[in-house]
């Protein structure tokens, strides 16, 4: 994100998520390790609830910024044409969701797989719930 066409409260958010994902990434990983024993499920679940932290936060400032001032982020060259508050929180609701199904006994594939379809329908719940930014 370039200082000439997003708020700075936007580009001052983007580059405090790097921080706070890594963070979210390290506590997630040590949660999940601990409740569920297993280091590579661990992973998964530290590397969705990151990166959608990571794409949560730069969405979240955005919401804050007056409509009139506000440049929506999709409309950036080198960002997707997709929700990003939506797919932020459902990338954490899909790492909570598998490591719930995990730690209550599924497998790694079910658990991935129970994941995988809350952060789905999470997505699109939230996809039509939230602003637009």
């Amino acid at each position: 994100m370039t200082n000439q066409e997003f708020h700075e409260s936007v580009v001052t958010a983007d580059k405090w998520s790097k921080v706070i994902a890594l963070g979210v990434a390290i506590a997630a990983f040590l949660l999940a390790r601990r409740t569920a024993g297993d280091v590579q499920f661990a992973s998964i679940v530290a590397a969705a609830a990151a990166i959608g932290v990571r794409i949560y936060v730069p969405y979240h400032a955005s919401t804050r910024v007056p409509e009139a001032e506000r440049t929506a982020i999709h409309d950036h060259p080198l960002t997707g044409n997709y929700h990003h508050g939506a797919a932020g929180l459902a990338l954490v609701a899909l790492a909570l969701a598998a490591l719930a199904a995990f730690v209550f006994g599924h497998g790694f594939l079910a658990a991935v797989g129970v994941g995988v379809i809350s952060g789905g329908v999470v997505y699109v719940v939230l996809a039509s719930w939230l602003p637009a930014a």
